[in-house]
């Protein structure tokens, strides 16, 4: 019986480690879809292949078993030769919808060329490439925010509903790159104005969003560079995975700047992807770090006693480590100034 057991358990390691191995079939094959246009080339009607084929400039043959896979992952619907968008797809791959995924799909493309190189960077410790935020190039610096915005849209709002911001006047989002949690955060709490800071490059980007929710006289956009100088008086700081893009002294020196940003009694909010002390759990935490290998110099993702141990050399007190059920394992730090 034993053995049986042990035959078995076996053989479901064997079969994760295999199927784990081919799930880059299906994000390849997801990017390619976004990139080529395919969701949108579709709209909300329902398209032949051979107007698909002759609209995308693609060979019928090749988009034929792009689309069959799209229909397969459930991500497209097809009824005899024509294909539409699902329901449930309309909302997440059409452009101009609050829940749309197409940029971050797209920016998956960009990361790509970085994966192929994790190899050299484990044995060197050295990045594929050193993103710099994705500031040299204006188009590649607009896919990586609205990437952000995608991704922070998935839960920006019940993040605003978790954080109580009530008798706060002043936010400081720092490294706040679209300023998603921003516009939530000011959208829950009337009374609250939110500064961004980020680099020139983003906030060319940071304004057309702010604009389109509305929330230009609540949302003032400051230049700035949060590893140097971060500007003074205010009742919180946010920041969305900004820790992880820094090497722990560079994190422990943010921290000292932001408890002398904030007012007395002021909090900090942080949300990352944030390990438990053996640093292997939450699995996506510890394989993101990877990412950051890849792209930054010093970047990783933290254990929460690391984290807890920036901000209460800092200064801070009563510093919590918040779990509520957020994608990709999501948590939050909060802490407060004395």
């Amino acid at each position: 019986m034993k053995a049986l057991q042990k035959t078995a358990e076996l053989r479901r390691y064997r079969d994760k480690a295999l199927n784990t191995g081919y799930l880059f079939f299906y994000s390849k094959a997801l990017a390619t879809a976004a990139r080529l246009g395919v969701f949108d080339y579709i709209g909300t009607g329902s398209k032949s292949l051979k107007e698909l084929a002759a609209a995308m400039g693609t060979s019928e043959h090749g988009l034929e078993l792009l689309l069959d896979a799209m229909v397969g992952m459930g991500y497209l619907s097809k009824k005899g030769n024509n294909y539409s968008n699902t329901r449930c797809g309309r909302e997440v791959f059409l452009k101009g919808k609050d829940l749309y995924i197409g940029d971050i799909l797209r920016f998956h493309a960009t990361m790509w060329e970085g994966w192929n190189n994790l190899e050299q960077s484990v044995r060197t410790g050295k990045p594929a490439r050193l993103h710099n935020m994705f500031q040299d190039d204006k188009e590649e610096t607009r896919t990586f925010i609205m990437a952000m915005h995608n991704t922070a849209m998935g839960h920006a709002e019940r993040l605003a509903s978790l954080m109580d911001l009530s008798g706060d006047k002043t936010l400081l989002d720092i490294g706040g790159g679209p300023a998603t949690y921003s516009i939530f955060f000011c959208k829950a709490n009337p009374r609250l104005r939110a500064t961004v800071l980020d680099l020139p490059g983003t906030l060319e980007v940071t304004k057309d969003v702010v604009s389109r929710f509305k929330m230009s006289r609540r949302i003032t956009l400051q230049e700035g560079d949060y590893n140097k100088d971060l500007p003074k008086g205010f009742d919180a700081a946010f920041l969305s995975h900004i820790i992880h893009s820094e090497g722990g002294e560079a994190n422990i020196g943010l921290m000292k700047r932001i408890y002398d940003a904030l007012n007395p009694g002021g909090k900090i909010i942080i949300q990352d992807f944030i390990l438990k002390s053996d640093k292997t759990q939450p699995s996506f935490a510890s394989a993101f770090a990877l990412c950051m290998l890849l792209f930054t110099e010093k970047g990783r993702t933290y254990s929460f006693e690391e984290i807890k141990g920036w901000l209460e050399a800092a200064g801070f007190k009563s510093v919590k480590w918040l779990r509520r059920a957020l994608p990709r394992d999501i948590s939050i730090v909060t802490a407060f100034r004395s």
